[in-house]
């Protein structure tokens, strides 16, 4: 008995080993995920009716070489930085960030249209034309990124452009617009920019992955104020048509659990592809997953490729396990989030500083600016509701309706002015204040 149950040891962790290491369920998994994932159609309530007939993924495609090419602001010293040296290159560099920088904090609402450089509003009228097509692909009938700007689609370096971050500044540009827009007394073409604009950075998250979808936050960070101070300025009868349009911008941000879904292809394609992927699986790839394993070069930002290939392999399936434990979980309020994915971490710690292992309390933080998103695209909605109420009622009403705005609280000041205020103090600068409408 002895005997055998020392013979049978051996082959039983064998077996188990076979079972860890295998990674062929894991390729065709991977293979499948990509080719679905990659130019896909994402349905979601078009922010115009009647929509446009066919797919935005169809109409930004032949719009995206123009918009790759669209100029930032020149910043007026650039003169003094001719040269074609290093130095001279890395100056010109960090002009141009401080400069777009401003200019963002002014199409944002951040900082008072006076304070903004000339070179943002030259941007802007070389841009205009190109803008407002690719604005008008927004009120496409079903959503989805173009190919060459989907989640496969990221440039290695933050330096390159990618399709992605083109539209990124389309979104400032349009917020910019709409500013300027309002300060001309033209409030109702301020909101149809800013409400496209809007659309826009939702477009973003739909096939974007994770990273898309930070993306696509961000961006509508710029268009928030400068959206907010546009519905609180127009005449009531076109306030009521915006509030239709912004809820179902709100209803087509994808569920957090879809982003981390396509989130886990790009991590398993840029990570392992180049390394355990088979000669076999490649050519049944995208053509961008392809495109993807050749530029990332796989474990090339580990010194040597450190690790053993059969170590790499056990990563490799215990990173598919991690983000199959999230996905589920990443729809759950931000502190319930949280604690799941701390669990997670927990039950996956074997290695888990080895080089390439993911951790969900990572992945959280990253979801916490799409939390951020959600709560904005809910403020705007509030706003409106309460400022239509306000018209109907003559008097502010006592609360928000609960079910369309979690998280927010209104706040009146007077009789005149209330405030959108969030719960979480952490979240208090998206906080919004409203000015009454008089009654029709």
């Amino acid at each position: 008995m002895g005997c055998g149950v020392l013979a049978l040891t051996p082959a039983c962790v064998g077996v188990l080993l076979w079972l860890l290491l295998r990674t062929g369920p894991l390729v065709e998994r991977l293979v499948s995920e990509a080719n679905a994932f990659e130019g896909a159609a994402h349905p979601r309530p078009s922010h115009v009716s009647p929509p446009t007939p066919g797919t935005f993924a169809h109409a930004m495609g032949r719009l995206l070489p123009e918009a790759l090419k669209l100029p930032g602001p020149v910043p007026d010293s650039m003169s003094e930085h001719e040269g074609g040296d290093e130095a001279a290159s890395a100056a010109r560099f960090r002009a141009s960030e401080v400069l777009r920088e401003r200019c963002r904090e002014v199409a944002s609402g951040k900082a008072p249209l006076e304070t903004m450089p000339p070179a943002c509003r030259e941007a802007l009228e070389q841009s205009r034309e190109v803008m407002r097509r690719v604005l008008a692909a927004t009120h496409a009938e079903v959503g989805g990124l173009p190919a060459g700007a989907g989640s496969l689609s990221r440039w290695s370096s933050s330096f390159q452009k990618s399709g992605m971050h083109a539209l990124g500044y389309v979104v400032e540009l349009a917020s910019l617009e709409s500013r300027l827009l309002l300060a001309e007394g033209r409030p109702e073409q301020a909101v149809d920019t800013c409400l496209d604009a809007l659309a826009l950075s939702r477009e973003l998250s739909l096939g974007g992955a994770l990273y898309g979808g930070v993306l696509s936050a961000n961006s509508q960070e710029a268009a928030y104020r400068p959206c907010a101070a546009a519905l609180n300025a127009v005449p009531l009868e076109p306030k009521r048509q915006a509030l239709a349009r912004l809820q179902r911008l709100r209803e087509g941000l994808p569920p957090l659990s879809s982003l981390l879904r396509e989130e886990s292809v790009f991590h398993q394609l840029a990570t392992f592809g180049p390394d355990l992927l088979p000669p076999e699986a490649l050519p049944r790839l995208p053509s961008s997953g392809r495109a993807l394993i050749e530029s990332q070069g796989g474990w090339c930002y580990f010194p040597a490729r450190i690790g053993h290939p059969l170590v790499r392999r056990y990563v490799w399936r215990r990173n598919v396990s991690v983000f199959d434990a999230m996905v589920p979980l990443a729809d759950l309020p931000p502190s319930e989030r949280q604690r799941a994915f701390a669990h997670i971490d927990a039950s996956h710690s074997l290695l888990a500083g080895y080089p390439g292992t993911v951790r969900a309390l990572k992945y959280h933080h990253e979801l916490s600016l799409l939390d951020s998103q959600r709560l904005q695209a809910a403020a705007l909605v509030a706003l409106v509701q309460m400022d239509v109420a306000r018209a109907a009622q003559g008097r502010w009403p006592t609360e928000l309706p609960p079910d369309t705005a979690p998280g927010l609280r209104l706040e009146v000041v007077s009789g005149q002015e209330a405030r959108i205020t969030p719960s979480d103090e952490a979240l208090a600068g998206n906080a919004l204040s409203l000015t009454a409408d008089s009654a029709p």
